[in-house]
């Protein structure tokens, strides 16, 4: 059951779905396995992570500093770019649509009259969390109730200033062709990173915009620009949750990251629970999660990648049989890659016997 908002112009007709469903994707969005299959998914790759990036607020960039280092110090610097990595592709988080606020504190019929127009009045203790802060109305019938989500935006906007947030939307977001514009420039990054800043994640706007944008990354198979970035796995999820994830999994193949299209396919069985050789999948994607990024093709093939691909391999082929919704393009994408791979196979071991290794 999904919310159906219609965004159109002369170039895109993309029809937005939100998480307003009876399902909240919330706890399965935060679940540890699903957390670990969307950040392997993301492909962390530190030259994309770490790339200069124009900030408004940055106008000089940083001097690059070289030093000597020991191994124990390379390591304790390794260790803390990891962690920098972690931080920059935190994900923002999937929540369900909030619901409306309607909730009467008192009547007072004494108060009518006093005023024609209606008090607010917000508490801006220090250190409260917005999301907590008590924000109340009296409306000019002597009603006191709690202010709906948008006063209480507004306010917590005025007294508490989140950086990069305006208290009016954005002319990018409430222009259509202003969107549209952006969509059609690729700058998808972009658009995602303001939506952060200028809405709350269970705000309906923010789903609205972020599924418009994915649905345009998957319509142009443009995923290669959300990867290593924080916004990939809210893009999987998202694909994966709405039933969509297919075009993605045919990119997979195509592109030969044949461990990663069961990750994927682990991932709609941790969503969706409709996989039907789940314990063999699940048994599959422990062993590839702990493997390496494999970010460009390997020079060579050891005898444990040439067994483990072969599961993933065997793997793929039952999801196609029985799950795919793309079953003729992801059979041909398959096809193309066991016949490069069966060639690097056959280099492989033909080094490994030249090399008496064999």
């Amino acid at each position: 059951h999904f919310q159906l908002l219609a965004i159109s112009s002369r170039k895109l007709s993309i029809i937005p779905s939100v998480y307003d469903g009876e399902q909240d994707p919330g706890p399965k969005f935060f679940s540890s396995g699903v957390q670990a299959l969307l950040k392997r998914l993301t492909r962390p790759d530190f030259s994309k992570v770490f790339r200069k990036r124009t900030n408004s607020n940055r106008p000089v960039l940083k001097t690059p500093e070289y030093k000597f280092l020991t191994n124990e110090e390379l390591q304790s610097e390794f260790s803390k770019a990891n962690k920098n990595a972690a931080r920059l592709l935190q994900m923002p988080p999937v929540v369900k649509v909030h619901q409306p606020i309607n909730e009467v504190l008192s009547k007072d019929p004494a108060l009518v009259g006093y005023d024609n127009t209606k008090y607010l009045f917000t508490d801006i203790t220090f250190g409260v969390p917005n999301e907590d802060r008590l924000i109340v109305e009296r409306d000019p019938d002597g009603t006191l109730q709690m202010c709906d989500h948008d006063t209480r935006k507004r306010l917590n906007q005025i007294y508490f200033p989140i950086q990069g947030r305006k208290v009016r939307e954005p002319m990018m977001f409430a222009d259509e062709e202003k969107l549209n514009g952006l969509l059609e420039a690729e700058k998808y990054e972009y658009i995602l990173d303001r939506a952060c800043i200028q809405y709350e994640p269970d705000e309906l706007s923010y789903q609205k915009v972020t599924s418009i944008t994915y649905q345009h990354v998957d319509m142009k198979t443009n995923y290669k620009l959300l990867r290593s970035t924080r916004h990939f796995g809210p893009l999987a999820f998202y694909l994966t949750w709405h039933q969509s994830m297919d075009n993605l999994m045919l990119e997979l193949l195509q592109t030969g990251v044949i461990r990663e299209a069961v990750l994927l396919m682990g991932l709609r069985q941790a969503i969706h629970e409709d996989i039907a050789f789940a314990s063999d999948l699940n048994a599959l994607v422990h062993q590839v999660l702990p493997m390496p990024v494999q970010a460009s093709k390997p020079d060579s093939l050891s005898e444990v990648d040439i067994q483990l691909d072969n599961q993933c391999i065997d793997c793929v082929v039952k999801y196609i049989a029985k799950n795919s919704a793309m079953k003729s393009q992801q059979e041909l994408a398959l096809q193309g890659f066991r016949e490069d791979y069966q060639q690097m196979v056959e280099l492989s071991r033909g080094l490994r016997k030249a090399h008496g290794e064999a």
